[in-house]
């Protein structure tokens, strides 16, 4: 009866860890939009942008590799990837890129919660309590779950299975294929709606949406196995 309150505290914090980058993104788009109204001046500036990083490729695939390790939203990332590189190297190479870019991102913020600053982050995350005593296949089952469960921010995927001590092979082997799967969708759709391909951005459209349907019935099953 006393580990009853437990449960709703975790839950509450999940919420909070949720709703935190949700508040901040919706704080900027105000703030901005505050200081220019104008819906020109926010094409302009777009097309601006477009066209710095057509011009310097180099500069998305940087940005792909470390803002998502520190909470920058990840998709809007893979369809300017989609937009940018699609039309330069075609489609295929531009998923590959962003695949190798973000598994980067993933490996290294990982790394760093595992290794270095995980005593900080332990501190600052779980604060006193304690971390389970995990088997290395619950542990591979928490990935998994982590990885499919939709609404947990990128980032805090990593850092958490850094921080519970999941071993880097079998990290590796449930996060790459999961997030590669969601970054093909996401860029195949961004590049050709730029491209005005509607075949292809239905493909993309239909990935996308194939996941989140195979996601959901996994995740229901393991709710009927952890049941």
């Amino acid at each position: 009866m006393s580990d009853t309150p437990e449960p709703s505290s975790r839950l509450k914090r999940n919420l909070l860890l949720l709703m935190i980058p949700a508040t901040l993104s919706a704080a900027t788009v105000f703030i901005l939009w505050q200081a220019h109204p104008e819906l020109n001046y926010w094409k302009a500036l777009f097309f601006s942008i477009l066209a710095y990083l057509e011009a310097n490729p180099w500069a998305l695939v940087l940005a792909l590799t470390t803002l998502p390790g520190i909470g920058f939203p990840i998709s809007p990332l893979f369809i300017l990837v989609g937009a940018v590189l699609g039309p330069k190297y075609g489609l295929p190479t531009a998923c590959l890129i962003a695949v190798a870019a973000q598994s980067t991102c993933t490996i290294w913020t990982y790394l760093l919660a595992a290794g270095p600053l995980r005593g900080v982050l332990k501190k600052f995350i779980l604060r006193k309590r304690e971390l389970p005593n995990l088997t290395s296949s619950n542990a591979i089952r928490l990935a998994l779950i982590m990885r499919i469960t939709p609404g947990i921010p990128y980032a805090f995927q990593n850092i958490a299975l850094g921080i519970v001590g999941l071993k880097l092979k079998p990290y590796l082997i449930t996060s790459i294929p999961i997030t590669a799967l969601w970054t093909i969708g996401f860029v195949t759709t961004g590049g050709a709606i730029f491209e005005g391909s509607a075949g292809i951005a239905l493909t993309g459209i239909l990935l996308l949406v194939i996941l989140v349907l195979v996601t959901r019935m996994l995740r229901n099953r393991t709710k009927e196995y952890a049941g």
